[in-house]
């Protein structure tokens, strides 16, 4: 290979121009198998003819191609191979770590804690249960006592009952007055409603009615218990009050009327 004798760059064993600075080159013939004559070297380099501008040859840039880029070599099968191998190995042992460990842990956690205590000869468990009861406040309500309105609205819920009894002897079983002392009670409005209501209970069909609603009472203002059980006489209405034991001051027949007087419309025992 030669070199350019302007520059020194090496060119081509073919090249007719030097690539970097357009020498021409003489074209190199094939070496001819002749001895070569051997001539004396010169102390100084020969003059190099400069071209004139117009006659300056293009430089050859075919003569030494660009290298190309380089590539990036992927990897060979025989080494993605193991690496995907690898990671399928650990993937399968982490899984199998996972499953042996976590009922173990699963079981400890859902077990509750146990206190031990140490017994001489033996180990005994116990397990202590702690019980909170909790007590709710108990309220006492302090009843109101009964009022006059509490007796007129007994009145009213027995008025139709009552009409049906006039004109007829029924027994006559109570008759209180606010203020009236009876064997050492002075009865109120409280005291008339408990009479009455202890009556109710051993007798169901009294009812309650005042007096000032009707003829035959000659006292006003009394609040009167009557028997609704109807008979044909006075004497039959006596006789049931005395079946029941009563007094002869405490039951005794009556006729419901509005109209006439007190007169013929009762009769004592």
């Amino acid at each position: 290979m030669t070199a350019c004798p302007t520059c020194g760059r090496e060119l081509g064993p073919y090249a007719r121009f030097c690539g970097s600075c357009g020498t021409p080159v003489a074209q190199q013939q094939p070496p001819i198998d002749q001895p070569q004559p051997i001539s004396r070297p010169l102390a100084y380099p020969p003059p190099v003819a400069e071209p004139r501008p117009h006659e300056r040859p293009v430089p050859d840039t075919q003569a030494y191609p660009p290298p190309p880029p380089p590539r990036h070599s992927a990897p060979t099968r025989s080494l993605v191979l193991p690496i995907v191998a690898g990671v399928a190995v650990l993937a399968l042992a982490t899984t199998g770590v996972i499953v042996f460990l976590l009922p173990r842990f699963t079981s400890q956690a859902a077990q509750p804690p146990a206190t031990t205590s140490a017994q001489p000869a033996a180990t005994t468990t116990s397990t202590t249960t702690t019980t909170t009861t909790t007590t709710e406040p108990t309220t006492t309500t302090t009843p109101t006592p009964p009022t006059e309105a509490d007796l007129a609205r007994e009145v009213a819920a027995d008025h139709a009952t009552a009409e049906s009894l006039v004109g007829q002897w029924v027994p006559q079983i109570s008759s209180k007055k606010l203020g009236l002392v009876v064997n050492g009670v002075q009865f109120g409005y409280p005291e008339i409603m408990a009479d009455f209501t202890a009556l109710k209970a051993r007798f169901p069909q009294a009812i309650m009615l005042n007096s000032n609603d009707y003829n035959n009472f000659s006292g006003k203002d009394f609040w009167v218990t009557v028997q609704a059980s109807t008979f044909g006489t006075a004497d039959a209405a006596n006789a049931w009050c005395d079946q029941q034991g009563f007094a002869e001051d405490d039951c005794y027949a009556s006729r419901l009327t509005h109209t006439g007087g007190p007169a013929g419309n009762s009769k004592t025992r």
